[in-house]
C-alpha cells in the first residue's frame, strides 16, 4: 500500500529539503503520490515534477497561497493550475511580496528596541536555505536577538504586524483565479485555520462557500472529529478530498507521508486532471 502526501515544502520557500531530497524520502517512506506546495512560490514544484515522475511517483504540481478571510490568514492549495497564467502568477507573486513586506515592517518597528538591527544590512543579508524558515528569522539569529529561528515568530504579534493588514487577496478572488487557470483550489488544514472558531462545522461550511474545490481532510494536527467533519462536508458537496503532511523538513516536526493516507482515500484522479 502506498500513501499520498500532497502538501510538502522545499528549500524554495521555508522547508529544509531540496526537491531532490523530497522525492528520495517519499520513495523511501512508501509514498506514491506527492505535491511540493511551497508558500507563494512555484519554483520548487516545477523542479520536483520531472524528478518525481522519473522515480515512478504520481505528481501533482501545486503551490500554497496566502489569502484573507474574515481577518484570518487562510492557506489555499492550488493544484494542477497553469503556472504561465498571468493573473494567477500575479497573485502568487503579490502574496510573496506581502509576506516579505511584513518582515520589513517588523524589522522597522523592532529597531527602536534592538539598535543592532539595520535595514540596509538586512536587505543584503542572505539566508542559508538548508535551515528552513524565512529571511528575517535567520537575520534575528545572526544579530543575536534570538537563539532559535522559531523564537523570532513571536515578534510579529508583539509588534502588531498582522496577516489581516498584510494586503492578501480574499479567498474567493484567489480560488476564482486558480479555477480560471485550469486548477483546483483546496482549503489547507482547516482544523488549524479555524482552530479558534466558535462553531467549527459552521465556519468550515462558510469558508467552503468561497469557491474551494476541495478540503485537506487528512492532516497531522487534525483530530479524528475534525477529519470526519471535513470528510462529511466533501461527501455532501462533492468536493475533493486531499491529504498532506505539511512537511518542512527539519524546520518543523512533521515528516513526509506522516498521515499514512492510502492513495485510494484521496481524489488523485481528479487532481491529476486539474
Amino acid at each position: 500500500m502506498r500513501y499520498a502526501d500532497l502538501h510538502i515544502h522545499s528549500t524554495c520557500s521555508d522547508g529544509t529539503l531540496a526537491p531532490e531530497a523530497i522525492v528520495r524520502i517519499a520513495v523511501e517512506a512508501g509514498v506514491g503520490a506527492i505535491s511540493v506546495t511551497d508558500h507563494d512560490a512555484v519554483e520548487g514544484t516545477l523542479r520536483a515534477e520531472p524528478l518525481a515522475r522519473a522515480a515512478g511517483l504520481l505528481y501533482v504540481h501545486g503551490v500554497e497561497i496566502d489569502t484573507l478571510w474574515e481577518g484570518r490568514d487562510v492557506h489555499v492549495l492550488a493544484y494542477g493550475a497553469d503556472f504561465e497564467n498571468a493573473r494567477l502568477m500575479g497573485i502568487i507573486r503579490e502574496a510573496r511580496a506581502c509576506m516579505d513586506a511584513m518582515s520589513d515592517r517588523l524589522l522597522a518597528r523592532m529597531r527602536a528596541d534592538f539598535p543592532a538591527l539595520d535595514a540596509a544590512e538586512y536587505a543584503d543579508f542572505q539566508r542559508d536555505v538548508s535551515l528552513g524558515g524565512w529571511k528575517l528569522l535567520h537575520y534575528l539569529m545572526e544579530k543575536g536577538v534570538t537563539r532559535a529561528m522559531t523564537e523570532g515568530m513571536r515578534f510579529y504579534a508583539q509588534y502588531g504586524v498582522t496577516y489581516a493588514q498584510a494586503g492578501f487577496r480574499p479567498v474567493s478572488e484567489v480560488t476564482a483565479a486558480i479555477r480560471a487557470a485550469g486548477g483546483k483550489a483546496v482549503l489547507a488544514h482547516p482544523g488549524v485555520t479555524l482552530a479558534r472558531a466558535e462553531n467549527f462545522p459552521r465556519a468550515l461550511c462558510r469558508l467552503a462557500d468561497e469557491g474551494v474545490d476541495g478540503v485537506e481532510c487528512y492532516y497531522p494536527e487534525h483530530s479524528r472529529e475534525v477529519e470526519q467533519i471535513c470528510l462529511s462536508l466533501c461527501a455532501r458537496r462533492g468536493l475533493l478530498v486531499t491529504a498532506g503532511s505539511d512537511c518542512h523538513g527539519a524546520f518543523q516536526k512533521t515528516h513526509i507521508g506522516q498521515t499514512k493516507t492510502p492513495m485510494d482515500k484521496v481524489s488523485l484522479e481528479l487532481l491529476a486532471r486539474a
